[in-house]
């Protein structure tokens, strides 16, 4: 038990949400989805301002949702690649695949151990990158893209404007906020 809770209140949580990043960055949220043997991944970037620069999904064959994660991890940094901006910060739900990353020495999954030697290669050319974790609740934009293109075997790139319903209403949620 906590000193808070002993004396009788609660400390209050920190809010789990998506952000904008600082200013002059992108943000990259990615996720998979897999049932099956079967997964799709998503990425879906966003500027300082919170305005969708690209948002994608894809078929990916892995039957392994660590796999999986860490493609959709290198795919971002693939399209990200040439895109200007003062940071670029890739967030996924997956800790696994965050911690393989980090420089702590943590031992590498053999499973990804390859994929994750690529994606510091790519981290590398992009000046300001890093990679780093996040709960699920501040990732929903690019969770619930994977799930849809997943489900429905729709694959490529959405406008918002013209993409599953789900999506544009978290993206529009997170919109409104973010401004607050």
């Amino acid at each position: 038990m906590s000193i808070a809770t002993h004396l009788g209140f609660q400390l209050p949580k920190p809010v789990q949400r998506w952000m904008k990043p600082p200013r002059d960055s992108i943000k990259i949220n990615v996720d998979a989805a897999f049932k099956d043997g079967n997964s799709s991944i998503a990425v879906v970037a966003r500027d300082w301002r919170g305005e969708v620069v690209f948002a994608c999904a894809k078929r990916v064959y892995s039957n392994l949702p660590i796999h999986a994660e860490a493609k959709a991890i290198k795919w971002a940094l693939c399209l990200a690649k040439n895109l200007e901006a003062a940071a670029m910060i890739v967030e996924s739900v997956s800790k696994d695949c965050v911690d393989a990353l980090a420089p702590s020495g943590k031992l590498v999954p053999w499973r990804i151990r390859g994929i994750c030697s690529e994606i510091l290669n790519l981290i590398l050319l992009i000046p300001g990158c890093h990679v780093s974790w996040i709960p699920r609740v501040a990732n929903k934009a690019a969770h619930s893209l994977a799930k849809w293109s997943f489900l429905n075997k729709v694959f490529g790139s959405f406008d918002v404007g013209f993409g599953p319903p789900c999506f544009e209403s978290i993206i529009m949620d997170e919109a409104l906020v973010s401004s607050l």
